[in-house]
């Protein structure tokens, strides 16, 4: 008697397939899971080593640049407040050349470095070159947004109001005990915001 050899049935093929394509959108949601994950801690260390810098020009020159107003929200979507803001905590230009003398008598009279801006802080093109005259966080969103109190008193609150009210609806009470609060809009309306609060909202 022969033995005849037995073929996978149509049924078991689309098992098989079925079984697979499950497994790998598993796979796939969690490694991009991870790396969500990851762009919000860089994100995260990006905006606390601002703040950093920030308090580091208080304690230098013993007060704000009138960049900074009080409790004003400044976006650094905008180049000219993206390229104010390297001015002042790196002391250099977005080029990395000398400050002009009136940005030096406005911005960082000593052009002391509080901060070394990196490439990967600076928005990427289309074409892959970075544009220097926008930050960007690390999902290279540049919708980033800076708001500042008095450095020097201890019990600074920046106001709720003062939020965009897609992030005001993360903060209980009525507002945010810190002297420095830098945050991110993405483009699904979640924020990314520096260590004041903590938490990825």
């Amino acid at each position: 008697m022969k033995n005849r050899t037995r073929g996978f049935t149509l049924l078991e093929v689309i098992t098989v397939f079925v079984i697979f394509a499950i497994i790998s959108s598993l796979i796939i949601a969690g490694v991009s899971a991870h790396k969500r994950a990851a762009l919000i801690a860089k994100t995260r260390v990006q905006f606390v080593q601002y703040e950093t810098a920030i308090n580091m020009y208080c304690r230098e020159y013993g007060d704000l640049p009138p960049f900074f107003c009080d409790e004003e929200l400044i976006s650094l979507a905008d180049g000219d407040n993206s390229s104010t803001f390297v001015k002042i905590l790196s002391g250099r230009d977005t080029s990395g050349n000398k400050l002009s003398e009136n940005d030096r008598e406005k911005l960082n009279p000593k052009e002391k470095e509080f901060h070394d801006f990196t490439d990967d802080e600076f928005f990427i093109k289309s074409d892959g070159t970075h544009d220097y005259a926008s930050l960007a966080d690390a999902f290279n969103n540049r919708n980033i947004f800076v708001i500042v109190e008095d450095p020097f008193d201890d019990d600074t609150i920046i106001s709720k109001r003062k939020f965009p009210e897609v992030v005001q609806k993360y903060i209980r009470g009525s507002g945010v005990k810190s002297a420095v609060v830098i945050f991110s809009i993405l483009d699904d309306n979640r924020t990314i915001i520096s260590n004041c609060l903590d938490q990825y909202l």
